[in-house]
């Protein structure tokens, strides 16, 4: 009898560790926690939509569409996060969305795909630190 109960004592803490992960999981996809990040700086080859979270969807009960556009050329971002994919039906494809600063509206931000980064490989999100390509840290 002393057994049954410490099992369910203890599915119940796995129950409850996995629901705190999953609802902090939902919280890191809108915008990041305000604090200094460094600014990583890309080179996007088309301008590109810039959206309120990286996997765009019905989260608010409402389809989301872009809350603004980073234009094409060289930028920055502060970091990246795995999101939904963005893709061109020819095998082209990106799941990494990055937070920065927007061209439009002026002084808004949002997430842009990785998918519109130059040079890029599908599932990459790297900068160019001066000597290589690194990965843009993760939010």
């Amino acid at each position: 009898m002393h057994f049954r109960a410490a099992t369910t004592v203890r599915n119940t803490v796995v129950l409850l560790m996995a629901l705190l992960l999953a609802l902090a999981a939902d919280v890191s996809l809108a915008a990041p926690q305000a604090h200094a990040y460094n600014k990583y700086w890309i080179t996007t080859f088309t301008p590109a939509s810039g959206y309120p979270n990286p996997v765009c969807g019905t989260s608010n009960g409402h389809p989301c569409g872009p809350n603004g556009y980073l234009y094409a050329g060289s930028n920055y971002v502060f970091c990246r996060a795995w999101g939904a994919e963005v893709n061109d039906g020819q095998g082209n494809f990106n799941r990494w969305w990055l937070w920065t600063d927007l061209d439009t509206p002026a002084g808004s931000q949002g997430w842009v795909s990785a998918y519109y980064l130059s040079g890029q490989g599908n599932d990459q999100a790297d900068y160019w630190n001066g000597s290589r390509w690194v990965p843009i840290p993760n939010c």
